[in-house]
């Protein structure tokens, strides 16, 4: 089980510094930390690793690079161990086990003397003692054959403490750290005798860490942490709040004093079981499959104890959304939130031939469910809807809008006057149905009105809980930059054929056919419109094309089809009619989007000419609708923003940064750039969204 939950350590990792150090590198810090982690050393001691290094302590780092750093703190009182060393010492256990598996003794007068400093060279043969290694076979004497040996396996690389020296807690960690990747007596790297990682002589210091974590387990309602938890993650997002409710899933590592703390449910009625519906390891919920992390779970979901297809059911969900328990009954009932993105209905010969409807629904947890409807029933790609799980089943029903309206604090723990839930569910939304989840902070200082939320919840301290936007972020648009509006133009441009016939004087007829492309004014209309890329970039560069004037051509295809009238208002025989047959037919669009050529087919034609493109996708993948982005020239470069003139554009996490040459696209970083030897023009979105209006490219023109 606990190999599974790897990728959810990353938080400490995160606050190590560290994941993969060699071992000839390894910083103290990384030292520390892993010691720290193993129960070696306490989080109180790293803020005195100048302390001296005593043979109690050693005795504890030894048991904790060992074999026993798991059970060491279970050992049981067996009374006196020394004359100085009682049952009820820190360090009993740990010298117990320690001089058990001979890597320290005690003195003829039966004392331990726990308290006495630790020289390098005491220290190094207890750690190759540690490693197996028969210290009475090396050869030389001591201490100069042990010193010998510990340089020879690397176990002094980074310690600066010469023979006969004392070594302080941060020394010790340093050695013991340089122990785990160290050949053992067998020739063996030593980590991977504990069950770590370690690839071209390199730890894995998640696999360390990985070792510390006990779990899962579920909460009842009661239960309290063995400890006070000095970091606390909530589904997988900081909080200050260890509180444990009932069906809360929760792991911790005592020695990080760290608690991971989720909520998620997954509920509805099991459709599949695999590899066996008498030892499942697998089930599928909603449309969902999950992996059974526990004994207990796959026995809930087993045939042999009555589960399986067709039961309802409500998983508890750990670390990498694994199923962890199992609630049937009363208690697997649950109600998501979210909004519809396909419904559909199949031919089902279950009972006879029948129409199935499955409605799919992205829900403010982040999880998407399928839910079998009555037939009859319709569910629009968008809509709002509720799913209730109970005993008897799944149920949908539509709801109206609730909206509410404030602005997010800074912070991100408040909209207006209430209060965000610790867990707050915040899902943004598009009429085409796709959907995103959102993080408070994502929203911070950003006012919404009743416009911008369609609906929200609250829990029982009436703190929101569920929050669905309406295109707050922008982030459910896929951007980039239209490769060839020349292409465009020519893919639109139809022609037709005019035949005239003439009469001369002796009666004879003649015909004449002419081609002509019957739409000529608006092509040519367009093409002034449309400069060519080259065009477009130097124009904003030197200011004779304005960002005012995209943003009054290109805000709707209505702006499109007037100024386009206006252009051609010098003959207007058949504009009205070849200005609404140019937008009425479908384009395709070639652009690159994150570095890649994309082209979008579509039945109409968007305002989008040149430069930045968005496009919003239907839940299917079609094109929804698309909008031109808005240029800007940058004159500052920031690390999260940038300046145009005295105006600030904040940058999108995903900004995509292309350099444009002659006629071409490269993608590139933003690190690759600068506003000393390029042009830059930012594209931002500006379709309304209350937390957009960033940069969501950046197009570089090198100046030579």
């Amino acid at each position: 089980m606990k190999k599974r939950i790897l990728s959810l350590l990353l938080a400490v990792c995160i606050a190590c510094s560290m994941l993969m150090l060699p071992a000839s590198a390894a910083s103290s810090n990384a030292a520390v930390q892993t010691a720290v982690t193993l129960g070696g050393l306490t989080n109180e001691q790293t803020a005195s690793l100048s302390t001296p290094l005593t043979r109690g302590q050693l005795a504890k780092l030894l048991v904790a690079f060992s074999t026993y750093h798991e059970s060491a703190a279970s050992q049981g009182s067996t009374g006196r161990l020394f004359t100085d060393v009682d049952s009820s010492s820190e360090y009993a256990p740990y010298i117990r086990i320690a001089v058990q598996q001979g890597w320290l003794s005690g003195y003829t007068d039966g004392s331990f003397r726990p308290d006495n400093g630790v020289t390098l060279e005491e220290a190094c043969t207890a750690a190759l003692k540690l490693l197996g290694y028969d210290t009475t076979t090396l050869s030389g004497s001591f201490p100069a054959a042990q010193l010998n040996k510990a340089s020879a396996l690397g176990l002094r690389a980074n310690l600066s403490a010469v023979q006969g020296q004392g070594l302080n807690l941060e020394d010790a960690a340093v050695l013991f750290y340089n122990t785990l990747t160290a050949n053992n007596a067998e020739g063996t790297v030593y980590a991977t005798t504990l069950g770590f990682t370690v690839t071209n002589g390199q730890i894995d210091l998640s696999s360390v860490l990985l070792s510390g974590v006990q779990g899962p387990f579920v909460a009842d309602g009661s239960t309290q942490l063995p400890f006070t938890p000095a970091a606390v993650y909530r589904n997988d997002t900081a909080v200050s709040d260890a509180a444990l409710s009932a069906y809360d899933v929760y792991y911790y590592s005592a020695s990080a004093k760290t608690v991971w703390i989720y909520s998620r449910k997954a509920a509805g009625r099991i459709t599949a079981v695999s590899p066996s519906t008498s030892a499942p390891t697998e089930v599928t919920v909603a449309g969902t499959s999950y992996t059974l992390a526990t004994s207990a779970a796959a026995s809930a979901i087993s045939s042999l104890n009555g589960g399986g297809v067709g039961q309802v059911v409500t998983l508890l969900l750990g670390m990498n959304n694994e199923a962890v328990a199992v609630l049937t009954g009363e208690q697997a009932d649950e109600v998501f939130y979210g909004v519809v993105q396909t419904a559909s209905r199949s031919l089902t010969e279950e009972n006879g031939a029948d129409v199935l409807q499955s409605v799919q629904v992205a829900c403010t947890d982040g999880v998407t469910r399928t839910v079998n409807v009555d037939k009859s029933l319709n569910f629009p790609t968008g809509w709002l809807v509720k799913i209730t799980v109970n005993a008897d089943g799944e149920d949908v029903e539509t709801l109206s809008d609730q909206p509410v309206s404030g602005t997010i604090n800074a912070e991100g723990t408040a909209l207006g006057s209430m209060a965000l839930a610790s867990d707050v569910e915040i899902l943004d939304t598009t009429s085409e149905g796709l959907a995103g989840a959102v993080s408070p902070s994502r929203l911070s200082g950003v006012t919404l009105s009743a416009s911008d939320v369609r609906y929200y919840t609250v829990d029982e301290t009436g703190a929101i809980d569920r929050l669905i936007l309406n295109d707050v972020t922008g982030d459910l648009w896929t951007y980039g930059v239209l490769d060839d509006v020349q292409n465009l133009v020519a893919n639109v441009t139809s022609s037709s054929t005019t035949t005239t016939t003439t009469t001369d004087s002796t009666g004879s007829t003649t015909s004449n056919t002419t081609s002509s492309s019957t739409s000529d004014l608006v092509t040519g209309a367009v093409e002034s419109v449309m400069p060519s890329t080259s065009a477009l970039l130097y124009g904003l560069v030197d200011g004779s094309i304005g960002s005012t004037l995209w943003e009054s051509v290109t805000s709707s295809t209505a702006n499109l089809a007037s100024y386009l009238l206006k252009i051609g208002a010098n003959s207007t025989t058949g504009a009205v009619s070849s200005v609404l047959n140019y937008l009425g037919s479908g384009a395709s669009y070639i652009c690159y989007v994150n570095g890649e050529q994309t082209t979008y087919q579509t039945s109409v034609k968007y305002p989008v000419l040149a430069g930045g493109v968005s496009v919003r996708k239907t839940a299917s993948g079609s094109v929804g609708t698309m909008a031109q982005l808005l240029p800007v020239t940058v004159d500052q470069l920031g690390a999260a923003s940038v300046l145009s003139g005295t105006t600030r554009y904040e940058t999108a996490d995903d900004m995509q940064v292309y350099l444009w040459y002659k006629g071409q696209y490269y993608a590139t970083t933003l690190a690759q750039v600068n506003t000393e030897d390029y042009d830059l023009i930012g594209w931002y979105d500006a379709h309304g969204s209350a937390a957009g209006g960033k940069i969501r490219v950046l197009v570089a023109v090198k100046k030579d």
